[in-house]
């Protein structure tokens, strides 16, 4: 089930790694939206430098949590901020799927993606009023449909972004972008093929495969930072931004040992009974 769905709550945990994770995400999401805008898009511009602000305070307020009437004060806030930012990506890609922006280096699909990861943090932190999917299965597939489409991603924009001299690296990135997009495809596979029911051996099999492939996309990525901070590869990556996608690659692998060591729970035969609504 991809983010989108109503039904979908993320495997992970809401606890406060997650949350200060996902508001330096957010933090560095709308620098990004800012230097990708148009220099006439004053408005926009000014927006996206609020909600910069807002995530940077956020972030500094997460490290004085003291209590959990704190912490749960505190991701009602949180709550409302990723409303915010998620509404004004959406708005923002609506205006350039429409053209109504032209100009400025926005990708429609990069505006795409980084509003699909704010609905998935909002999902994190809407648990603590809705809980758990009632079938841990569907939240462990969707929580792989959801995270190989991001790793897809950043490699097309990473190819997008390097400069075509660079023909090794292009290379690497056609080669990985290929083999997450089947990655993908798979996991939508498993999402139909073990809804409400349990995690089976050939789940597993493919588990060991997106974590074999996310360590190499993670090297990859980790090179590639590397040569950019260097200035040793040409493209218009900013440091940030290969950092950023590392660090996400590097949080997917956190979720995917996850899975694997608290997941077996969702393999047992009588966990599941026959009670789908159609």
């Amino acid at each position: 089930m991809d983010i989108f769905c109503r039904e979908v709550k993320p495997f992970v945990p809401l606890n406060i790694h997650q949350v200060r994770f996902w508001l330096r995400i957010m933090k560095e999401h709308s620098l990004f939206i800012k230097l990708g805008l148009p220099c006439d898009q004053t408005e926009l511009i000014q927006e996206a430098d609020q909600f910069y602000a807002v995530f940077a305070d956020l972030e500094k307020r997460a490290c004085q949590i003291g209590s959990e009437n704190d912490f749960l004060c505190f991701i009602d806030r949180v709550m409302t901020a990723v409303k915010n930012i998620f509404c004004f990506k959406r708005h923002l890609l609506h205006l350039l799927i429409e053209c109504k922006i032209r100009g400025g280096a926005n990708y429609p699909l990069l505006i795409d993606h980084i509003s699909r990861e704010a609905m998935y943090f909002h999902k994190i932190l809407q648990k603590v009023k809705d809980g758990e999917m009632k079938y841990p299965v569907d939240s462990i597939v969707s929580e792989n449909v959801f995270w190989l489409r991001i790793m897809g991603d950043h490699l097309k924009f990473i190819r997008g972004l390097l400069d075509p001299s660079e023909r090794d690296l292009v290379d690497t990135s056609n080669a990985l972008s290929d083999k997450f997009d089947q990655l993908q495809l798979h996991a939508r596979d498993f999402d139909s093929m073990l809804w409400h029911f349990r995690i089976t051996n050939d789940f597993w099999r493919f588990e060991k495969d997106v974590t074999t492939s996310t360590m190499q996309l993670r090297d990859f990525k980790a090179t590639a930072e590397e040569l950019i901070k260097e200035c040793a590869a040409l493209s218009l990556i900013p440091p940030l931004l290969a950092d950023h996608v590392r660090r996400e690659a590097e949080h997917f692998l956190e979720i995917l040992n996850s899975i694997q060591s608290e997941g077996m729970e969702c393999s047992q035969p009588d966990i599941f009974h026959c009670d789908h609504e159609f």
